[in-house]
């Protein structure tokens, strides 16, 4: 049997237009992505620890970069990754992390920065053309803005 892995990540995005978070007309938001050296870009987020509750990890994922999740908790998409390589099998749930001017999360526009944290992973502001083939990103993104997504993947893996 093969390993598997629950892992709960934040959504952490940033508008183009802070006085209206949810206007699209100047295009969409970035997200907050963050690496290890040589690691792909991704959601920030942590594995999920036995009899540990789903917002409490995303609180953990949340304090180390050194932000709050809104008073609000909200599941936004669920994605499941198969194993590759000595990866296990991964059931990613993205998690509303809330929107920010940028002010807070210390990374400067396109480009990276060291986390402020004692560890050692980089953050940047990805654009959405940078996640275009991340399904669950989008999906998630589009919840938190309210928008309904571009399609919608069934259970039998069908696109509905």
């Amino acid at each position: 049997m093969s390993r598997r892995e629950v892992r709960v990540n934040v959504l952490v995005w940033r508008p183009r237009d802070p006085s209206a978070p949810a206007d699209l007309s100047y295009g969409w938001p970035r997200v907050l992505q963050v690496r290890r050296t040589g690691t792909p870009w991704q959601l920030p987020g942590v594995l999920l620890r036995a009899g540990e509750g789903i917002m409490s990890a995303a609180g953990r994922a949340a304090y180390a970069l050194g932000l709050e999740l809104p008073t609000v908790h909200r599941a936004l998409a669920l994605d499941q990754l198969p194993a590759a390589g000595n990866a296990p099998e991964q059931l990613v749930i993205i998690v509303d992390g809330g929107w920010t001017d940028g002010d807070d999360v210390h990374v400067t526009d396109h480009s990276t920065s060291p986390c402020p944290h004692d560890c050692q992973h980089e953050r940047r502001w990805a654009s959405a053309h940078d996640l275009a083939d991340k399904t669950g990103i989008a999906t998630a993104l589009s919840a938190a803005l309210g928008k309904t997504p571009a399609f919608v993947v069934g259970r039998g893996g069908e696109v509905v």
